[in-house]
């Protein structure tokens, strides 16, 4: 029985460094093109280490809480895409999803 659950442990460990590797090749792609704002790199960079901890989107957010917060109180911003969403958060993750950035 306990070697089933190495097993299981193993198994999701290489999904989640899959998933990560995946995810690192988007934000290269993202960055040769020069297509990644530097504003979003910090956040960009803690998706990437949820991905490789397993986080779901909601373990994320929770832990990215004050900068989250932040990102919502701000308004759009005019000149960049997704400019009609609610608040700079919503523009953000329009913005990464566009990119294939974001991963849930």
């Amino acid at each position: 029985m306990s070697k089933q659950i190495v097993e299981i442990h193993e198994l999701s460990s290489k999904r989640r460094i899959g998933d990560a590797s995946a995810y690192s090749a988007h934000i290269q792609e993202a960055m040769r093109y020069d297509r990644l704002p530097s504003a979003h790199y910090s956040l960009v960079m803690t998706i990437l280490n949820a991905v490789v901890q397993g986080y779901t989107e909601e373990k994320w957010k929770e832990e990215q809480q004050q900068a989250l917060k932040t990102l919502v109180l701000e308004p759009t911003n005019p000149k960049t895409a997704h400019a009609d969403l609610a608040n700079r958060y919503e523009q953000t993750v329009g913005g990464l999803k566009d990119l294939s950035l974001w991963p849930w």
